[in-house]
């Protein structure tokens, strides 16, 4: 007489049914209705590079939650692929996670849409491999574990942003944005005032940025000068500057202003 078989699977192989591709259509959620708030507000354009993926979202969530093998697979590869897209796009997310503590609106909507797209890359992953909703319970812990190190780098990055406010004496320009909404990734962008004037000899030059997601790259270049100023911040740079006639420039948008030593 054949001997019973009593064989268990241990729960740390396997947890049975996992819910992935819920967690997955969760995530694609987050992403989606983040991206698009952010291009709403004007927080953040990307026309049409955003806009195509969140239509590709809206398509991976719909075939989600249809059911079927086939199409939860589907799903999943679509929402994987522009989730990835989406974290290397533009530096959107390390420009969201590194705005500053004046506009916490904005760090909470771009933490919750980087979040979401981070984890629903290797929740596509599992749910194109197990559309079921099997697999390794590993896989729960792995989850949880990009979660807490997302969370943690942005909080730091967020409260760490620097901020160096214009000192007596300093050149004040302010790279200001014209324009808000869908549609306005292009919107008038321009340094205020136009013109600054100095003696020769050391300037400082205290560089506001007034766009609440996308930083500046301010450059000097005919006198080697170069700024990072990040969204929403103050940033001061010292130079020495002979007479003469010298370019102010955004190397981000190519916004243009001048400055005259004499």
């Amino acid at each position: 007489m054949p001997t019973p078989d009593t064989r268990t699977t241990t729960p740390a192989t396997t947890a049975g049914r996992l819910p992935w591709p819920r967690l997955l259509a969760f995530c694609a959620v987050l992403t989606l209705t983040g991206t698009v708030l952010l291009q709403a507000t004007g927080r953040f354009v990307g026309f049409p590079s955003l806009v195509v993926v969140d239509l590709t979202m809206l398509a991976g969530l719909l075939l989600l939650v249809s059911g079927g093998r086939g199409r939860i697979r589907s799903g999943a590869v679509l929402i994987g692929v522009f989730s990835l897209l989406n974290n290397i796009h533009a530096g959107l997310f390390l420009a969201a996670v590194t705005a500053p503590a004046g506009d916490p609106v904005t760090f909470l909507t771009c933490l919750t849409t980087w979040i979401g797209s981070l984890l629903a890359i290797p929740l596509a992953v599992v749910t194109s491999r197990f559309p079921e909703g099997a697999g390794p319970a590993v896989l729960r812990r792995a989850v949880a574990l990009v979660l807490a190190v997302a969370t943690a780098v942005a909080a730091v990055l967020f409260v760490t942003a620097a901020d160096d406010p214009a000192r007596p004496g300093d050149l004040q320009v302010t790279r200001e944005r014209e324009g808000w909404g869908l549609l306005t990734d292009q919107a008038g962008r321009s340094f205020a005032p136009a013109r600054l004037t100095a003696a020769p000899g050391p300037v400082t030059i205290a560089v506001t940025n007034t766009d609440p997601l996308v930083g500046v790259r301010f450059l000097i270049p005919e006198l080697d000068v170069r700024q990072e100023v990040a969204p929403g911040t103050t940033a001061r740079v010292t130079f020495d500057a002979p007479a003469g006639s010298y370019t102010l420039l955004d190397d981000t948008f190519l916004v243009e202003s001048s400055l005259v030593v004499g």
